[in-house]
């Protein structure tokens, strides 16, 4: 005749195989989370690459000076390189949890300042982004002294969604001249010179 099982040792196995169940989710959840890193580079890239386009048809990067029209608000950046994109995806950050309904904004002076956390509608659609865009008009008039001309190293876009999961993370940065950086914790500056001949932000 068989034995069967205690309860102590189903109990036993029951606990190994929650342990190793909880090892295999942290290890699944870190990969997850490097392939979002990932992906969020690439949408920074791409962006980078529609403010360039955008700025050979219109002779000036996009500025942001979001405003009230008859089909709801415009002038985020997201709207305004719309056409040099692909996909809208490439507005959101995969590790964005909120898929582009909260962010932070800015002020002239660079300090954070938080957004309702509401969706932007413009004729009939909803208007999302998870990236923080830098230039706006307070910052040319008062940086820029009514110039848009970057220099290479301005910051155009940063992401801050990272940073629960990778601790050592404290921002994605991406730079006018195309370069996209992962700042470690401690070494970011939010202001940073922006304009040829305007005044120096750090």
């Amino acid at each position: 005749m068989k034995k069967g099982m205690t309860l102590i040792e189903l109990l036993i196995v029951i606990a190994l195989i929650a342990v190793l169940a909880a090892i295999n989710f942290a290890v699944l959840n870190k990969v997850r989370q490097r392939a979002y890193l990932g992906t969020c580079i690439n949408n920074l890239r791409q962006l980078v690459l529609a403010v360039h386009m955008y700025e050979n048809d219109w002779g000036t990067v996009p500025i942001e000076n979001p405003v009230e029209t008859p089909e709801g608000i415009y002038g985020f950046v997201q709207q305004m390189l719309n056409p040099y994109v692909r996909d809208d995806s490439i507005f959101l950050c995969p590790a964005d949890f909120t898929g582009g309904r909260y962010s932070y904004a800015e002020d002239a002076l660079g300090n954070p300042m938080p957004m309702n956390p509401k969706v932007i509608r413009w004729k009939g659609r909803e208007w999302l982004t998870s990236y923080q865009y830098f230039v706006n008009i307070g910052v040319v008039e008062l940086f820029g002294g009514g110039s848009t001309r970057l220099l290479p190293e301005s910051p155009l876009f940063t992401c801050d969604w990272h940073h629960p999961h990778f601790r050592n993370i404290e921002t994605i940065l991406a730079r006018y001249n195309g370069a996209v950086e992962v700042v470690p914790l401690g070494l970011y500056k939010r202001l940073h010179a922006l304009f040829e001949g305007g005044k120096r932000i750090d």
